[in-house]
């Protein structure tokens, strides 16, 4: 067989193959598709919307998780969108939004807009100049980070023993956990932050965990009291405060 003719069949072989994966998984997986490079902007950028658009939202019975279930898994309907604008149209089976980014930022961040109103909501009276940031359900991002593996160093497991803390209190973070998602920094990449608040014998502990690809990281874990703060000080300004661990004895 010619060389030419090898070459003429592998690339019909290749092609072939393309096409196949693409109608069997649907080009999900394929990060280099016009499609999941939207998606995937989207769901690393910062999402907020204007009070008036939240009220339509929430008159319209349309959540934050059917909103971030839409992104994670809606698709984009580029002949609906205005890509020159960076406006585009996302649906999955229930849900049709459409989302406006903006790069120019350091940090992107994506505005929902034109939100349906079948329900002919009464929130004209709310400003549409004001905006607020939705953020990822709790339950959601603590399943997340609970079908990762947790990767605590020994440092960190020293912090716990101080409190009396062990592991099998760690993995209840991510079943009764409140992310304090203000004072989080869920967009940073390519790892987020979330301060994780939990309770345990009517003591509040604050613990701080790095998502990475296939791990979620306990970074450390202190004695929760916002009294220890002044105003406007970071959260993490108690883990600078916390105990120091030397040679795995409190201090």
């Amino acid at each position: 067989m010619t060389l030419g003719r090898r070459i003429k069949y592998y690339m019909i072989g290749a092609l072939m193959g393309g096409l196949l994966s693409f109608f069997i998984f649907n080009g999900r997986g394929c990060g280099w598709l016009p499609g999941n490079r939207v998606l995937q902007t989207i769901k690393t950028s910062k999402i907020i919307t204007s009070k008036q658009d939240k009220c339509f939202l929430e008159c319209n019975d349309i959540s934050a998780n059917a909103i971030y279930q839409l992104i994670e898994n809606g698709d984009v309907n580029f002949s609906e969108s205005d890509p020159k604008n960076k406006n585009y149209s996302i649906s999955n089976d229930s849900l049709r939004l459409s989302f406006q980014l903006n790069l120019k930022d350091s940090l992107p961040i994506t505005i929902i807009n034109n939100i349906p109103n079948p329900n002919n909501c009464a929130c004209d009276t709310v400003p549409n100049y004001e905006y607020t940031t939705l953020y990822q359900p709790n339950a959601m991002v603590l399943e997340r980070l609970k079908n990762l593996t947790l990767s605590i160093k020994e440092k960190v497991l020293c912090e716990l023993n101080c409190f009396g803390l062990n592991e099998q209190d760690v993995q209840k973070i991510f079943e009764e956990g409140e992310i304090l998602f203000e004072q989080s920094y869920p967009n940073r990449t390519p790892n987020p932050i979330y301060y994780i608040k939990h309770t345990k014998n009517d003591i509040e502990y604050l613990y701080w965990v790095e998502q990475g690809a296939t791990k979620s990281r306990l970074i450390h874990v202190v004695n929760y009291n916002e009294n220890n703060l002044k105003e406007g000080e970071p959260l993490s300004t108690l883990f600078e405060q916390s105990l120091k661990i030397r040679d795995c004895e409190c201090y």
